[in-house]
């Protein structure tokens, strides 16, 4: 489940790749001066295989044109190859490398599927925390997932 998690963030943020990242909303509010962009309503966001849909996204960028935050709420779902989340937010910061899920976090790749209060992912230090952690995790698969994310001596 580690990779599972671990594979499903790698690709969340923005500065991940260099693909485009075409987003679509019902609203776009762009406030220049505090580098603030928030989309509103029926938001679709794609980059690369990645795909995001929620109620309402704000995107935080630093002087240098860098994202610094992504913000989504509101039936947020992140999709990518079989491996998906849901929440009710997510955020990720570039300053902590960090992305949290809140308000009901579900993360699933076929039958398995972990839950919790909040999750919170390191994804460069390939580090999970899940606070209130329930799951169905299929032993074989776990112990595959294991393998592969932890590093070898």
């Amino acid at each position: 489940m580690l990779a599972l998690l671990t594979c499903l963030l790698l690709a969340a943020p923005p500065a991940a790749t260099e693909a485009p990242l075409d987003v679509e909303a019902d609203r776009l509010v762009l406030d220049q001066r505090s580098g603030e962009v928030v989309f509103e309503g029926n938001v679709r966001a794609q980059q690369a295989d990645l795909r995001l849909t929620c109620r309402r996204l704000v995107a935080r960028y630093r002087e240098d044109g860098q994202v610094a935050s992504l913000t989504a709420e509101g039936a947020v779902r992140v999709e990518s190859g079989e491996l998906s989340a849901t929440a009710g937010r997510a955020a990720w910061s570039a300053a902590q490398g960090t992305l949290e899920l809140t308000d009901d976090p579900v993360v699933t790749r076929g039958a398995d599927h972990l839950t919790g209060r909040r999750i919170v992912f390191w994804p460069d230090a390939g580090r999970v925390v899940v606070e209130g952690a329930r799951g169905r995790l299929r032993a074989p698969r776990v112990a595959a997932d294991l393998e592969r994310a932890l590093p070898r001596r």
